[in-house]
């Protein structure tokens, strides 16, 4: 089957390869680089260069990310375990003493707001039996409870964001939804901004300048997704399973099909490509003419996924930051999160050591009722709002 001679025919129907050719390819067949340069052609390069970088950081990340996955679970997750054995064995305790004379009034309030406190932690994880436990000693249920916080907490972000958080008549189910809600309505507030501003500049009047600019970017949008359908509609004709007698054949088909149909919708132009040289559909040195011919209409679609990719960048680092309870703003590397692990590894360690102690405390009735007045006082001096969140 000959190779295809241009970018965009109507019609193509060769049958793929078996070869996978490497994929960087796609790039350097692209890239602009014998000669002098336009700028446009160096724009160009540039936004290659950039979803290269962006793609093999989202790799980077991931990887990372996995990676400090199985040695936090192999180091961490026994402490955790240790850490709510230990709380669990201090609820159970309290939930006794509770049962006996011997306590004042004061001290049984300070040891049920403890009891409440770890019983709430265990049953919100699924524990029953600190659900049951919880309910025994509060007069409002953990749902109840929950509501109330989030509405403590909502009048303390009122005051302080000087407006109103959601509706008066719909109270919050908990934190979690009040710091969603909240989120939302910064998001909100965001959109309305942009929209305004887009507004008062919709009703400038355009100069012609702008006008022909505006007519240029659309059309130049149009001729990118036009270029972008081609390519895709030329890989459904050489790839369609259906059309394929071969058991094997089809079931790569079928997935080259679902790699296709994942990069059009992203409109990822280089994975499309990527597939053309696949499937034999074009050549490098066709890619090369490609891009000259198509310069403009190969940039529109550039600036967009280098635009995708970013998000899709910030929207990774922040679940890889809220997963392993990083702090806010920090550069994630291989020597943070170990710096991290080990931090978080002696907290751990520390906090389990004091647990120890406290249930060690707690069995002599005088040493107790001293703790509790020491705990009661630490929880005044170390009282924060936003430790809510």
């Amino acid at each position: 089957m000959p190779l295809q001679t241009s970018l965009f025919p109507d019609e193509q129907t060769p049958t793929p390869a078996a070869t996978t050719p490497p994929a960087g390819l796609v790039l350097s067949a692209l890239k602009f680089g014998a000669g002098p340069m336009s700028p446009a052609q160096k724009r160009f390069n540039q936004l290659l260069n950039q979803t290269e970088t962006l793609a093999k950081k989202i790799d980077d990340t991931r990887k990372l990310a996995d990676a400090h996955r199985r040695v936090a679970e192999r180091t961490l997750a026994p402490l955790e375990k240790e850490r709510t054995a230990l709380m669990r064995q201090m609820a159970v305790w309290l939930d006794g003493r509770l049962q006996r004379k011997g306590l004042s009034a004061k001290q049984k309030n300070i040891a049920r707001e403890i009891l409440c406190h770890l019983a709430a932690q265990l049953a919100s994880a699924g524990d029953d039996a600190m659900h049951a436990i919880y309910a025994a000693h509060n007069k409002k249920s953990l749902a109840e409870q929950e509501k109330a916080d989030a509405a403590d907490m909502k009048m303390f972000m009122e005051d302080v964001l000087g407006e109103k958080m959601g509706d008066d008549d719909t109270p919050f189910e908990s934190l979690d939804d009040l710091l969603r809600a909240s989120m939302a309505k910064m998001q909100e507030k965001a959109a309305a901004d942009e929209a305004a501003r887009a507004n008062r500049t919709s009703k400038r009047k355009k100069s012609a300048a702008q006008l022909k600019a505006e007519a240029a970017a659309s059309a130049r949008t149009e001729d990118a997704t036009g270029a972008l359908r081609t390519i895709y509609r030329q890989l459904v004709s050489a790839l369609h399973p259906d059309r394929e007698t071969n058991p094997q054949e089809q079931l790569r088909k079928t997935a080259l099909m679902k790699e296709a149909n994942a990069a059009y919708e992203k409109r990822d132009l280089l994975t499309l490509l990527q597939l053309q040289l696949r499937a034999e559909l074009l050549d490098a040195s066709q890619m090369a003419s490609m891009a000259k011919e198509k310069l403009a209409a190969l940039t529109a679609l550039l600036k967009d996924r280098v635009q995708v990719l970013n998000a899709e960048l910030f929207s990774l680092e922040a679940e890889v930051a809220q997963e392993f309870n990083l702090p806010l703003f920090s550069t994630l590397s291989a020597s943070f999160l170990h710096r991290h692990l080990t931090e978080t590894e002696l907290d751990l360690r520390e906090e389990i050591a004091l647990m120890k102690e406290d249930l060690a405390v707690v069995q002599d009735d005088a040493r107790f009722k001293r703790w509790l007045k020491q705990q009661h006082a630490s929880a005044e001096d170390n009282f924060d709002p936003i430790d809510f969140f």
